[in-house]
């Protein structure tokens, strides 16, 4: 099965047709203006004021814009339907207010019109926070420390084996532990020790799907706690780091899933703009309705990153009581102006549905996202 979700004609029609006032008007236009922004921009020096003020201690910064997607894959799944436009429309404001004595009072809010499936893009992030010398403590729609303390495969841009091909065809790397994203959390994040760090957050619901008439499509787990540690060190030149995180929440017994358990160690080890990372997952089966299933993934990759231009690979195998998901992905991005930024992504997968099913394919993706 072969499927361009973009018109080739349309895009070529429209590159011949772009001129500069893309810089004015790309949060308005679609994949087919954005792709040649490339072609009067790269000569750019400056890029678009930012929007922010500062006075007296507050700092409040707003951005936006639009990111722009389109792909060709391959896939052997006949029930793989053609996707419609992917336009994604972003917001994000950061304020804060650092005190006479130095503590940071502030909250973000990070909006999305559709949730990404790499989360480059956050949507439905909202949250406060208050830091100091002895910590950081968040309350809101955030991620919870099992995430963002965790090492694995080095990600960019589109974010490779867990990133948007999954929009079209393939299912993602798991890459870290099973965790509850977004939902309403309270969260502690300790400061750096001698290069440790920890964090803990409580949620007292997390909830998805829950308007399914099948209680059993649900997602409703209730106490979930998330628990991360992260180490790092200089070796010479190299940054070395490792990492874990464990999550658990009790599910409620009308979905009749299992628990929520799930774990994972990772490290990373860092030379300028090199990256090599990778971690072992353990899910089991957390919050399944199939008990014993046992799931399981090792990850890694190597990335080169710097402030214009990023590439990464990236290949994850993942293992469970009766499917197996082998994952090879490459891709970067370059910033072609202060305010444009083309990426692109090749994931090749090949899952297995044990004892005969098998989806083999191959996913392209390209994107322009324009950011004020």
């Amino acid at each position: 099965m072969f499927r361009l979700t973009a018109p080739p004609g349309q895009i070529i029609k429209e590159i011949k047709m772009l001129d500069h006032r893309f810089l004015r008007n790309a949060a308005r236009i679609g994949f087919a203006g954005a792709l040649l922004a490339a072609a009067p921009a790269v000569h750019a020096d400056e890029g678009l004021p930012r929007i922010e003020f500062q006075w007296e201690g507050f700092d409040i910064r707003l951005s936006g814009g639009a990111a722009s997607q389109a792909a060709v894959f391959d896939d052997d799944d006949s029930r793989t339907d053609s996707p419609d436009a992917k336009v994604d429309l972003f917001a994000r404001l950061n304020a804060q207010w650092t005190s006479p004595g130095g503590i940071i009072i502030g909250a973000n809010v990070e909006q999305n019109s559709r949730r990404r499936a790499s989360e480059v893009l956050e949507a439905g992030e909202i949250y406060g926070f208050v830091a100091s010398d002895y910590g950081r403590l968040e309350v809101g729609l955030q991620d919870g420390p099992a995430d963002t303390l965790a090492f694995a495969a080095p990600l960019v841009a589109l974010g490779q084996v867990r990133g948007e091909f999954s929009r079209y065809a393939g299912t993602q790397a798991l890459l870290r532990a099973l965790d509850t994203q977004d939902a309403f959390k309270v969260i502690y994040l300790s400061p750096p020790i001698g290069g440790l760090r920890g964090g803990v957050s409580y949620s007292p619901k997390v909830r998805r799907n829950a308007t399914a008439v099948d209680s059993r499509e649900r997602i409703s787990v209730n106490n979930a706690f998330e628990f991360g540690l992260q180490y790092q060190q200089p070796v010479g030149d190299w940054i070395l780091g490792a990492s874990g995180g464990y999550v658990t929440g009790n599910a409620d017994a009308v979905t009749t899933r299992a628990d929520l358990r799930s774990w994972s160690v990772g490290a990373e080890a860092r030379r300028g703009p090199l990256r090599i990372g990778g971690a072992y997952v353990d899910r089991g089966d957390s919050n399944r309705l199939d008990r014993d299933f046992d799931q399981w993934e090792i990850n890694g990759g190597v990335g080169w990153i710097t402030p214009i231009w990023g590439v990464a690979g990236s290949v994850a195998y993942t293992n469970a009581s009766d499917r197996k998901n082998r994952l090879f992905g490459v891709g970067g991005f370059y910033r072609i102006h202060p305010n444009v930024e083309l990426r692109a992504d090749v994931v090749k997968f090949r899952e297995e549905r044990l004892p005969i099913a098998v989806d083999d394919g191959i996913a392209s993706v390209i994107e322009v996202t324009f950011i004020i």
